[in-house]
């Protein structure tokens, strides 16, 4: 069994999204997945309650419960668990880490939104097992390549001693779409960018958790 944690301490970074994209993903390519809610505000939770199917399979808890869900996804042939964290507190950030095969950390390219995720880049800086993704970035204004703030933002967060994803996921309206129904965006609009953009990000981080 694998486990793949999602941290920022930022709110609004879109833990969530990524983590019920990458959930159903996993689904799809014949995984058996555990969505894990740990966020007080049930964001993960609520998205798989307005979801007509029965899968990936949701637990809310708490991270004092944590170790032991775990232990039982295990003993149930789980093959992938995903956690879905509460922003701003280091101590979940820390026990996540060290119970994750690897660990996703989402930030928007902004400036401010970059120095926020310095604390949780702090936790994992040095380890081979997490990567920052940049999330809800600007489309490019040709269709090619990225826009240059998200190249900009790349550039910057190459100093921070934790590697980036090579891809980026743009802001668009299919996922806000998605969502509202439990659904993600590889269900609603399979060819889409949107849908071909978290493809590549669940294709990297299979093979991270291949290693």
């Amino acid at each position: 069994m694998n486990v793949l944690g999602l941290l920022s301490r930022k709110g609004g970074s879109g833990k969530t999204t990524l983590a019920v994209h990458l959930a159903v993903l996993a689904q799809m390519n014949g995984l058996r997945v555990l969505l894990v809610d740990l966020d007080p505000q049930r964001s993960s939770a609520s998205w798989w309650r307005a979801r007509a199917a029965a899968t990936p399979q949701m637990e809310e808890t708490t991270p004092a419960k944590l170790p032991d869900l775990l232990e039982t996804a295990g003993k149930a042939n789980v093959d992938l668990v995903i956690i879905d964290t509460r922003p701003s507190v280091e101590e979940d950030a820390i026990q996540v880490v060290a119970l994750s095969d690897f660990v996703l950390i989402p930030s928007r390219p902004a400036i401010l939104d970059l120095r926020a995720i310095l604390a949780t880049v702090d936790i994992v800086k040095g380890s081979q097992r997490a990567a920052i993704i940049l999330n809800a970035c600007q489309a490019s204004r040709t269709g090619l390549g990225e826009a240059p703030a998200t190249g900009d933002a790349r550039k910057a967060l190459n100093a921070f001693g934790v590697p980036v994803a090579p891809m980026t996921i743009v802001q668009r309206t299919a996922f806000a779409q998605a969502l509202v129904g439990g659904m993600t965006v590889s269900e609603t609009e399979p060819s889409g960018k949107a849908a071909k953009e978290v493809l590549a990000l669940w294709r990297f981080v299979e093979k991270e958790l291949s290693k």
